[in-house]
């Protein structure tokens, strides 16, 4: 256990947040296990950087242009670490306003991302990005 691992996690947090993708993908190990909730549009599991640039970034990012992520408390747990975020945002076919706390928990080994799993209400993003009007990943 280290604060080390709040630092990784941090960091992909940062450079969600100046649009550095690269960054993030980075940050990840070859074969991150990534956890999206079922019921998000993106849900389900993808294994390794690309299929998340692919089927979660790209697709939010086009869902929601204005998409931001800003972790809210960050806590270690051995080789975890939870973060307590808030999505935001406004969904492009919608036009309504996404402020929504989640919940993810990561998983750190030997300083990278291996894995990623995400709580959050599906009910309510679904009223900014139904899943008639998502866009095709």
């Amino acid at each position: 256990m280290s604060s080390s691992n709040v630092e990784v996690v941090k960091g992909a947090y940062d450079a969600f947040a100046r649009g550095d993708v690269e960054g993030v993908l980075g940050a990840m190990s070859a074969d991150i296990e990534w956890n999206e909730a079922e019921g998000m549009p993106y849900g389900g599991r993808h294994i390794g950087p690309q299929a998340v640039a692919e089927r979660v970034f790209g697709p939010i990012v086009a869902d929601i242009p204005n998409f931001s992520v800003t972790p809210e408390e960050l806590m270690e747990s051995g080789d975890s670490v939870i973060a307590v975020a808030r999505y935001a945002g406004t969904g492009k076919e919608t036009g309504k306003d996404l402020d929504l706390s989640v919940v993810h928990i990561w998983d750190v080994r030997d300083g990278k991302l291996t894995r990623f799993r995400q709580f959050a209400d599906t009910v309510k993003f679904a009223e900014v990005v139904p899943a008639e009007a998502r866009a095709s990943a």
